[in-house]
């Protein structure tokens, strides 16, 4: 087994751990409260700023139960949404939800095989569990280039902040330093990156647009 197969075997294992607890709720997908998730959302929307009345597809990838597709409908845009999650129990909660819907597909699984206009991802850099920070940046960096490559008109990706208060760190998290991460996009991935980290919350978001 490779160290991307560990990292992921260890991330079904920590979020169907929160779900078997939480059951369908924010809790359930590691987020403090349904306030915070839309925080993240809000930033995250700034990605398709003007597509108000344009049709896009969109690509959740850590979709959890599709939050993020409600948020969007709630605020008026029209998009086709794909949901990706790692686990099976979290995209059959989603399916339920969704049901018939044809604006959604939902896929369970890591893999990126189709191209959007948009990729966005929430929380899903946040618990490094036993892994080196070095060896989770590295992950973080293989994943980015995925969606670079899938996306045509940008990708968006938020993270828990190195500018955290020490004494509430945790060794589980990993906390990213948010120099670094808009330094690379605007080096390999676009001039047109948008570092965002005036939210009331320790996290930071990147915008990428191309």
């Amino acid at each position: 087994m490779d160290k991307n197969e560990e990292i992921l075997e260890q991330t079904v294992r920590y979020f169907k751990e929160k779900q078997d607890r939480y059951g369908a709720t924010v809790k359930g997908l590691d987020w403090n409260s349904k306030e915070a998730q839309n925080i993240r959302f809000q930033q995250l929307e700034k990605l398709a700023a003007g597509e108000e009345k344009a049709e896009f597809s969109i690509c959740d990838y850590g979709c959890g139960y599709g939050d993020f597709f409600v948020y969007l409908q709630e605020k008026g845009y029209r998009c086709r949404y794909t949901g990706v999650d790692l686990v099976e129990e979290t995209i059959s909660c989603a399916k339920r939800k969704f049901g018939q819907n044809r604006e959604v597909a939902l896929i369970q699984g890591a893999t990126l095989d189709q191209t959007y206009d948009y990729i966005v991802a929430s929380g899903i850099f946040n618990v490094k569990g036993t892994v080196e920070n070095e060896e989770w940046k590295r992950y973080m960096l293989g994943i980015l280039k995925e969606f670079h490559s899938h996306s045509k008109k940008g990708f968006a990706f938020n993270c828990l902040t190195s500018y955290s208060d020490a004494e509430y760190m945790r060794d589980d998290l990993y906390y990213a330093d948010p120099l670094f991460w808009f330094d690379y996009a605007k080096k390999h991935f676009s001039r047109n990156v948008a570092l965002l980290h005036d939210y009331e919350l320790y996290d930071f978001t990147v915008l990428v647009r191309k």
